[in-house]
């Protein structure tokens, strides 16, 4: 290695009267730089290094393309197998076993024939799969356990026509280990259609039921084609991106004593709270289906040829606060993670297994608080809602203050709820009663009587909701430990 190549490589510079000596230092003019020594060091290392990187990438992909060609035959096989048909098998077998029989006329054309036919048969079904563009109608929000319509929009976006289809949602396996029950059921497993022309739209009707609370997507849809003869079949699996809001199930009273004692300790409560307000007339509307009427306006029905209905709003209560306290107790936990004797309810797969996994305490609440939104809606008296499992800058936004008499988006915030930590919702609560003043405030939760961790003013109303197990023969009995009693008792301050 000469001087100029030395200097040109390693400096960036020529230098002709440059030299390297044994120990790696560079001789300039008689003079040692011995600062050079650790740059020509490292730039022998660096080449090292890059060299061995070279060769590690260069042996990962050859072990990459070995591993895809050792494999490639076993994953064609199995997607054969999973896309062939009882036709097809069929087939299959006739060609095996006339490889078996003397060969010959006619063996050797129905050999030729079978072949054929399994092979155009999954190129045809390869090149005419079908491309959808999918789209849904349905309501944004549904009631735990209700069943709801989900139309789906099936648009061919290609040239040819898409054939021998069938759609349906994505169901879970069977044989695969749940621990939570699905969120969907569907009550119509295929829908099955004969053709969509190119460019065309074909629209599918659904019925199906959401088991879970909680703002959830659509399961995946899965669209099967078998054109043609049904030899082979090709399964595309959408994504979809559509969410639905399945909100609390309205608390009965026939579900058992509990229910019914929280039932009057809210219906106590409105009570009090909308006693003695005469309501003000705010003006005339049209009748919609589904609107609550408390008077009909015969004069403008009778001017204008359609249903006009009065309506009337309190004068004195403008707007209802619900706080609904998420925080996690002891009790809570107990409840959600109960213990089993037996060793099959522990298995994931089991019933007593899936059922741990629904918080009741939480679910009661939130079925309580839907009865009181749905109630006081009725009543055209404004509602907010603040579930502690939110910021509190939601609370603050302008569409929680402006917040008409509607039911539905209150539900759908009931949905989203979840629990939190336990000291950080008391601290939530406790700011938003600060930031509320003297309005009407009611305040669910979970938290024993005993938890002093929730301190509210008088003018607060807090209904506590306990889940314990109720039993035919304590239906008229109660006591001052009692959670009926004790929800009672706390309603004697409502304003």
């Amino acid at each position: 290695m000469n001087s100029h190549a030395a200097g040109g490589f390693l400096d960036g510079r020529v230098d002709q009267h440059a030299r390297l000596v044994g120990d790696g230092s560079m001789v300039r003019d008689g003079s040692i730089d011995p600062s050079f020594s650790g740059d020509h060091e490292g730039v022998h290392a660096g080449l090292g290094a890059g060299g061995r990187l070279g060769i590690r990438s260069v042996i990962g992909w050859g072990l990459r393309f070995g591993s895809t060609l050792v494999l490639l035959p076993i994953r064609g096989l199995r997607s054969l197998r999973r896309s062939m048909t009882g036709a097809s098998v069929t087939l299959l077998l006739i060609g095996i076993v006339s490889l078996n029989i003397v060969w010959g006329y006619p063996w050797s054309g129905i050999f030729a024939a079978t072949v054929t036919m399994l092979v155009a048969g999954w190129i045809i079904n390869r090149w005419m799969r079908p491309q959808l563009r999918i789209g849904f109608s349905l309501p944004s929000a549904v009631p735990v356990g209700q069943s709801f319509p989900v139309a789906m929009h099936l648009r061919n976006v290609r040239r040819f026509p898409a054939m021998d289809l069938s759609v349906h949602f994505e169901s879970p396996s069977a044989g695969r280990r749940r621990v939570n029950p699905p969120v969907f059921e569907s009550s119509q497993h295929r829908e099955s259609l004969s053709m969509i022309r190119p460019y065309q739209r074909r629209d599918v009707a659904v019925s199906m039921t959401g088991n879970r609370r909680g703002v959830h997507r659509l399961p995946a849809v899965m669209v099967e084609s078998m054109f043609p003869f049904h030899l082979f079949r090709s399964t595309q699996r959408s994504p979809v991106a559509t969410e639905i809001a399945i909100t609390p199930q309205l608390l009965s009273a026939d579900e058992d004593p509990i229910a019914r004692g929280l039932l009057d300790a809210l219906g106590g409560w409105s009570h009090r709270l909308l006693a003695g307000d005469a309501l003000d007339y705010t003006g005339s509307r049209e009748y919609q289906v589904g609107m609550p009427v408390r008077r009909w306006d015969f004069t403008s029905w009778a001017r204008l040829g359609r249903p006009i209905v009065r309506e009337f709003q309190s004068p004195s209560i403008q707007m209802v606060t619900i706080i609904i306290d998420t925080g996690r107790t002891n009790a809570d936990r107990g409840a959600t993670t109960g213990t089993r004797k037996s060793k099959r309810s522990r298995l994931p797969w089991s019933r007593n297994h899936l059922d741990q996994q629904v918080d009741r305490p939480l679910e009661r609440m939130l079925s309580l608080a839907a009865v009181a939104v749905e109630s006081l809606c009725q009543r055209q008296v404004r509602v907010r809602l603040y579930a502690t499992s939110e910021s509190l800058d939601s609370f603050a936004s302008p569409r929680s203050l402006s917040m008409v008499a509607q039911n539905e988006p209150l539900l759908i915030q009931l949905a989203s709820a979840k629990r939190i930590g336990s000291v950080v919702a008391a601290k939530r609560v406790q700011e938003v009663v600060e930031q509320l003043g003297r309005s009407p405030i009611l305040c669910l939760t979970t938290r024993p009587h005993d938890d002093a961790s929730l301190d509210l003013p008088p003018h607060v109303t807090m209904i506590r909701v306990d889940d314990v197990p109720a039993h035919d023969d304590v239906a008229a009995e109660t006591s001052p430990s009692d959670p009926l009693v004790r929800a009672s008792d706390s309603i004697g301050q409502a304003r």
